[in-house]
């Protein structure tokens, strides 16, 4: 199987994970909301714009809009690129790589790595692992109802594509419609 890093820059791979990204940026900018200025999040970590957190957060300064959105898709790519670096047969699940993509961006990529979430895709059960996002409700250890709702919006992204049988729908790329 490719590593998630070549499959995000070669074939059907790459069109099939902007559309996963595409898919759950609405969801993503819906949860995380955007603010201009540095603030604690509910976890009491220093984030702006649309989530954004890190060591280049500089508290009181002004992000504008534009700065905010280039953080946006540089914090979805690493996002898209971790999951697939530790889930890379999410490639072709595009609403599981999805609502995973969603899910590690809100957790970060390490939290994704070592979550029931991937353990659970890495066997292939994707009932499972759409079913677990709904555990993650707390942060700094409280209940939010926030993140329930932000887990409750991922796990349908995630499911909207199983069979009755808990099975995902693969995109074939190698399907030519006429």
């Amino acid at each position: 199987m490719p590593s998630g890093r070549a499959v995000l820059t070669t074939g059907a791979g790459a069109g099939l994970i902007a559309a996963a990204v595409m898919a759950v940026t609405p969801n993503v900018q819906q949860f995380e909301g955007s603010k201009s200025f540095p603030y604690h999040d509910i976890a009491g970590i220093l984030t702006v714009c649309t989530g954004h957190t890190g060591p280049d957060v500089v508290p009181n300064k002004y992000y504008p809009p534009s700065q905010c959105a280039a953080l946006t898709r540089q914090d979805l790519d690493k996002a898209a690129k971790g999951v697939l670096a530790t889930s890379p047969q999410l490639t072709y699940h595009t609403m599981q790589l999805a609502a995973a993509i969603s899910f590690s961006y809100n957790v970060g990529v390490g939290n994704y790595a070592k979550s029931s979430v991937a353990a659970d895709f890495n066997r292939g059960d994707f009932k499972a692992g759409c079913s677990d996002l709904l555990k993650y409700t707390y942060a700094g250890g409280k209940y939010s109802t926030g993140l329930a709702n932000r887990r409750q919006q991922e796990y349908k992204i995630c499911v909207s594509t199983l069979t009755p049988g808990g099975l995902a729908y693969v995109a074939d790329s190698s399907i030519t419609v006429r």
